[in-house]
């Protein structure tokens, strides 16, 4: 919920500057040429510091939510007893976005209508994901202690990231990115947007 009020604000900000550059445009446009005429040049777009500084404050923006569901099992052999053994089901959602805060000094450049930017690699945004209120015994018998859970938390943790980190949805979250992205700058006035992606090594 804290990734859509960030995008909300940020989208509330962009409007406002937008507007203000806007009402300003006009004002010199008419300050120059009081019978409103075409004079078929276009000003130079002037960047939007506050706005990029919003970015980098919201930190992590979401752009694809994967939501999991993995069941782990574990056994433990006794010489004169019954084996134990414990299956449980865990849940998560996982998040993969971009985190502003690590953009590079000068990650958006800007000339005349064009805007360039370099944005941080796709990455899991919250690597605590599980649910641990929705995690249950499907399956239990014998003895359990803390270690023996903690262990298979995180066989669940590693196996959901494994299946939600795959070269697909890497690809979806980017394309997502550059599209919510290219619509906040052109909000801005921007006609063309250059967007790069970094990838994870």
């Amino acid at each position: 919920m804290k990734y859509i009020k960030g995008i909300f604000w940020l989208m509330a900000i962009a409007c406002v500057i937008y507007a203000g550059y806007t009402l300003h445009s006009c004002r010199q446009r008419l300050a120059n040429n009081p019978m409103g005429l075409e004079l078929g040049f276009q000003k130079e777009i002037n960047q939007t510091p506050v706005v990029l500084q919003s970015i980098e404050r919201i930190g992590q923006w979401e752009f694809l939510s994967i939501d999991d569901e993995v069941m782990v099992d574990t056994t433990e052999s006794h010489l004169l007893s019954p084996d134990d053994h414990l299956v449980r089901i865990y849940h998560g959602t996982l998040r993969l976005g971009i985190d502003f805060s690590l953009c590079d000094r000068g990650w958006a450049t800007a000339s005349g209508d064009t805007v360039s930017l370099r944005l941080p690699p796709i990455q899991l945004l919250d690597r605590n994901f599980i649910d641990e209120a929705r995690t249950r015994s499907f399956y239990e018998y014998g003895t359990w202690n803390v270690q023996a859970k903690e262990d298979m938390y995180n066989r669940a943790r590693t196996r959901m990231i494994q299946r939600a980190m795959t070269p697909q949805n890497i690809k979806q979250a980017e394309d997502n990115a550059r599209h919510q992205v290219e619509a906040l700058f052109r909000s801005l006035g921007y006609r063309v947007v250059r967007i790069t992606v970094g990838r994870s090594s």
